[in-house]
């Protein structure tokens, strides 16, 4: 018996799969039990998600350790695994300082030299020195076994006398373990095990909240491999006439006609030809607000004007010296999807985000073009108070910005990022021209999850989240008039637009999270306003009851900066548009879609049949034609979409000049 025993650990199929068990149990242990740099427990963001993550990993090792072995190919296997492990690490931390649910697509499509090689380098790999060391310690040596192995292994003598015959009963083993650890949670997921459930061996609650999401920790390589493998088939989908009425169901009118050659690009228009409101080139001043929340920020239409002072007093006018000027509130404005970088690709390019298929890699592909990109003549800058390789939007903006961006420094003072922010706003703003456009583009913090990125002596930090958002809003909101007041006072300030909106809503209290669709709905209604002192743009305060989402900010800029080029802007001029009452908004979510009209919203899973209908966050499951009918647009328009950023064909490759 104990020389079967030792004969077993000898192999190399069962010494390569057990070193890179160990290495993955590890980087587990790393994960669950490493500070936080958001101060968010993993734990508690991967309640009962632990048990599939531990299955399908643990499974995944198995049934790759078990292939090569069958092949008898061990020097192959530990390639794998020097590459998987390499991956692995990757993944924890960048989920574990992002946060961003991205995980292993961050690899895949952000990864790029200058990722490592300019002024973001110090947290490209982490969040926390210690943690960050702790997982690239893990990495070397998962690398350095994997090498020695393949050297040891490739000395004929050495493999004679350590190792004996390969045989296919250990793959054999390891592939039936490997598939019932894989199989198991996903039984139960499709039969629908959700919740506490009691264990009675072990006489204990286990949380099964089981997840098919595909680019996070719950799903290993092994099955991203799969899923690669035979979605390029799927992704080719062909365009048909039916799928372009899909997508147009939700586009104005008008862009129908300009549809040159909607089966080949579907989503590509010539330039409008309706009246624009701009008459001149305007200033545009973007400020994406971090987690800006439609539902808390509108209730200042409701008299709660305390909430944040100073955009208040901007949509007034009484920042504006001359004239009354005004301003656009859209109350019924929604994020093109979570987290930031997806409401930034939205906003930028113009055409909705989609699970799996979300980002196209800027340094691989250019059939697209940003907003800012139109806008020639235009001077640019853009300032970030958030590293632009945690939101994942540093491809943007070295892509739009080039070398005008300007990154704020570490705080002193614990929740001071903002005002740090604001004072670069202010140094930039001095730096802009008078005598020609310019856009300048920043975002704000302190409304960062979990809110705690305000001064202590500015005001308390309470368990209560919901206080120390709007506590947060408000320290945010009082650097934003600091910045405001200089505008003010500019010269050409009467030809200067000010755009505000949100990144994306975020899940605060109990009302966000009582939804079908987490990732979906609660992430989704944001803040949205256009202000400017010129009244031939408009006059007063006007609130838009129509909906509006971050799709329609490019044909806005557009409009604005006179610019008129063929495009990919899916959206609507807000100028001059307003979108029918019975036309949604399109939104897709991690696995799911959603719908937004003026007075409801509709919710589902892209590949599940039932439909959400919600109103004031309430959501009942209906089943009624109309709803039906949106829903098949919605899924149609996904399949389109697909297609188009996986064959990279937004728009002629000529356009892209």
């Amino acid at each position: 018996m104990g020389k079967k025993v030792k004969e077993f650990f000898k192999n190399p199929i069962v010494l390569l799969t057990a070193f890179a068990l160990l290495v993955q149990t590890v980087m587990l242990v790393f994960f669950y039990k490493l500070p936080d740099p958001l101060g968010l427990s993993m734990a508690e963001m991967f309640s009962g998600k632990t048990i599939w993550q531990v299955f399908m990993m643990y499974g995944a090792i198995l049934v790759m350790g078990a292939l090569f072995g069958f092949a008898k190919k061990p020097r192959l296997l530990s390639v794998f695994f020097l590459f998987y492990l390499f991956l692995a690490a990757a993944d924890y931390e960048v989920f574990r300082f992002s946060h961003q649910r991205l995980s292993y697509s961050f690899v895949r499509t952000y990864f790029h030299i200058s990722n490592i090689t300019d002024e973001t380098t110090v947290s490209t790999l982490g969040g926390d020195f210690w943690g960050t060391l702790l997982f690239l310690l893990a990495v070397l040596v998962a690398m350095g076994g994997n090498v020695l192995f393949i050297v040891v292994y490739s000395l004929k003598n050495w493999r004679e006398k350590f190792f004996v015959q390969l045989n296919y009963k250990i793959p054999a083993t390891f592939i039936t373990v490997g598939l019932v650890l894989s199989i198991i949670p996903l039984i139960l997921f499709l039969t629908g095990t959700r919740g506490e459930k009691n264990i009675p061996i072990i006489n204990t609650k286990v949380d099964m909240r089981f997840t098919l999401g595909k680019h996070t920790l719950t799903s290993p390589i092994l099955h991203i491999v799969a899923v690669e493998t035979f979605e390029f088939i799927r992704d080719n989908q062909k365009i048909t006439p039916e799928l372009v009425e899909d997508l147009n169901s939700f586009l104005p009118e008008y862009k129908k006609a300009l549809q040159s050659n909607s089966m080949e690009f579907p989503g590509y228009f010539d330039a409008p030809t309706h009246e624009y409101k701009a008459k001149q080139p305007y200033n545009i001043v973007f400020i994406f607000g971090e987690s800006f929340k439609g539902r808390i920020i509108n209730q200042m239409l409701e008299g709660d004007t305390t909430l944040a002072p100073n955009l208040w007093k901007l949509s007034q006018g009484r920042y504006y010296p001359d004239s009354l000027g005004g301003a656009l509130w859209f109350k019924n404005a929604f994020s093109g999807g979570y987290p930031t970088v997806r409401g930034t690709m939205s906003t930028y390019l113009g055409f909705p985000t989609h699970p799996n298929r979300d980002v196209p890699s800027f340094y691989a592909s250019n059939h697209f073009k940003g907003f800012p990109e139109y806008l020639k003549g235009y001077k640019k800058a853009y300032v970030t108070v958030s590293n632009p390789v945690f939101d994942h939007t540093l491809p943007f903006i070295e892509r739009f910005f080039e070398g005008h961006w300007k990154l704020t420094p570490d705080s002193e003072i614990p929740g001071t990022v903002d005002s740090l922010g604001i004072n670069l706003d202010i140094q930039q703003l001095k730096e802009m021209p008078t005598n020609r456009p310019w856009l300048l583009l920043f975002n704000t913090i302190a409304t960062h999850i979990p809110f705690f990125n305000y001064p202590e002596a500015f005001a308390e930090k309470p368990e209560d989240p919901m206080v120390r958002y709007r506590n947060a809003l408000r320290y945010t909101d009082q650097q934003l008039g600091r910045f405001l007041d200089s505008l003010s006072k500019r010269s050409d300030f009467k030809r200067t637009v000010v755009l505000i909106l949100g990144d994306h809503d975020t899940p605060v209290d109990s009302v966000d999270r009582k939804i079908p669709q987490p990732i979906g709905v609660s992430s989704s209604q944001v803040f949205m306003g256009i202000f400017s002192a010129d009244t031939n743009l408009f006059n007063g305060l006007t609130v838009r009851e129509d909906v509006a989402s971050q799709l329609d900010i490019g044909p806005t800029i557009m409009d604005l900066a006179g610019v008129r080029e063929p495009n990919h802007f899916w959206g609507y001029d807000l100028l001059v548009d307003e979108r029918p009452a019975e036309q949604p908004s399109l939104f897709f979510g991690e696995n799911g879609y959603y719908l937004g009209f003026r007075d409801h919203v509709l919710t589902g899973g892209l590949k599940t049949e039932e439909i959400y209908h919600g109103v004031n966050q309430s959501f009942e499951q209906i089943n009624d034609s109309l709803s039906g009918y949106w829903k098949k647009k919605a899924k149609g328009a996904g399949m389109v979409l697909r297609s188009l950023l996986r064959n990279d064909n937004m728009m002629p490759q000529n356009s892209r000049k």
